[in-house]
């Protein structure tokens, strides 16, 4: 990387990678986007991109966390609209922010359902500790937020609660697939294996929060 840059300049470029490589990410699969057809779109020679990000995973990892990070931040800004919610005020805004997670940041929810699997084995291990750590501060300030305002639960149980959505969400967009073999359509019918990711991740949260709260209250 040219020294000759300033500390503006490079984080212009960086910032320039992530959003080629969320725009073609939000149009192809992962294994589809490659480092010659990143570092091309973003109009930089390879090995400029490699001074940036050794792997392709590392670029994804960032935007992973660098994406909840943002999406943790503007949920606390919500919170912090409300005085005191109940039990059921929390389970209805927890649904709600399902909704938006899925909806609304879809290309978000896909990241997190590679990280395990894919990005972690690639990926720079130092940054992605960095990132981490960022992100668990963010959403620890969160979770004392909401604990504040719903008096019934501790911010180590909504912290939880937060791992819990996301697990849930990935888990059925990874068996959301089931009808399909490297992303074709499969010639056969599988009814039973559709999934509305949304509808069913907001039905099984339902439950978990309707036994959670009961156990809290009893």
């Amino acid at each position: 990387m040219s020294n000759s840059l300033t500390k503006k300049q490079k984080l212009e470029k960086s910032q320039r990678i992530a959003q080629v490589t969320l725009k073609l990410f939000r149009e192809n699969s992962f294994d589809e986007i490659t480092m010659d057809r990143i570092a091309k779109i973003a109009g930089i020679a390879k090995g400029t991109l490699f001074n940036y990000y050794k792997t392709k995973e590392n670029i994804f990892m960032n935007l992973l966390l660098e994406g909840y990070q943002v999406f943790f931040t503007q949920l606390d800004n919500q919170i912090m609209n409300f005085e005191k919610l109940s039990l059921a005020d929390f389970k209805n805004l927890m649904l709600k922010v399902t909704s938006e997670l899925i909806e609304d940041h879809p290309v978000l929810v896909r990241l997190n359902a590679l990280r395990g699997p894919i990005l972690e084995r690639k990926a720079n291990k130092k940054q992605t500790i960095d990132g981490r750590q960022k992100l668990y501060k963010i959403r620890e300030q969160l979770s004392k937020d909401i604990a504040y305002r719903v008096t019934e639960l501790t911010p180590e149980t909504i912290n939880h609660l937060f791992i819990t959505q996301g697990a849930i969400i990935s888990g059925l967009i990874n068996l959301s697939g089931l009808d399909r073999f490297n992303h074709e359509k499969l010639p056969i019918k599988m009814f039973d294996f559709e999934v509305n990711i949304e509808k069913e991740s907001k039905e099984i949260l339902g439950f978990y929060l309707d036994g959670l709260f009961q156990e809290k209250e009893s």
